[in-house]
């Protein structure tokens, strides 16, 4: 499994994980919650101490709930923005904000999450151009010398062959590779071939 695909799926068992159990909170903090609230003798056996005990509790809950729904919805904005990305050649954080109808703040911490949490591979922000920045390892000569041990210095001789675009079938990127070759996606590191 590529990086990309374990933190997606890391992300979304954390995810599933705070949602059973905020359910859990609720439903048993919540109730008691709403038990000493609306019962006199409840409130007269237990005490100020328990009602805010659960309150602790509850604020908890909301806690891992919001924490929950936010990573759900950042798994499920990654495709998206994937497509945004490969679409644009330079990836430039206005255009690609445009693209998806959405202010360039927001794109632009959404694609940071999305680095730092690793759904994007071998990805950085350069602030200065405002741009995301993939390191395209098919096509740049440093990684392809360095994958033959050859010295970074000595020239690559450069064989006329046909490239190819692919779709990635883990994350619909769209990534150029020359024709037979099989590469790494650009933005997951998934498995690719050109046919």
């Amino acid at each position: 499994m590529n990086k990309s695909k374990v933190a997606i799926v890391v992300n979304k068992t954390v995810s599933i994980i705070q949602m059973i159990v905020a359910i859990a909170i609720f439903a048993f903090f919540g109730l008691y919650t709403l038990i000493y609230i609306f019962d006199a003798d409840t409130r007269a056996s237990g005490g100020i101490e328990a009602l805010v005990f659960c309150l602790i509790f509850d604020a908890l809950g909301v806690w891992l709930f919001t924490l929950s729904r936010k990573k759900s919805k950042l798994i499920k904005e990654f495709k998206k923005y994937v497509s945004a990305v490969s679409n644009d050649p330079d990836g430039y954080i206005p255009d690609i904000a445009a693209s998806l109808g959405t202010s360039e703040d927001v794109v632009r911490k959404n694609l940071e999450l999305m680095i730092k949490k690793k759904f994007f591979v071998n990805a950085f922000i350069d602030k200065d151009s405002n741009c995301i920045k993939i390191l395209n390892r098919q096509n740049t000569a440093a990684v392809q010398q360095q994958r033959a041990n050859i010295p970074y210095n000595t020239p690559i001789q450069a064989t006329p062959t046909e490239m190819v675009t692919v779709k990635c079938s883990g994350c619909g990127g769209i990534n150029t590779l020359r024709k037979g070759e099989v590469g790494e996606c650009d933005y997951c590191g998934s498995a690719i071939k050109a046919e």
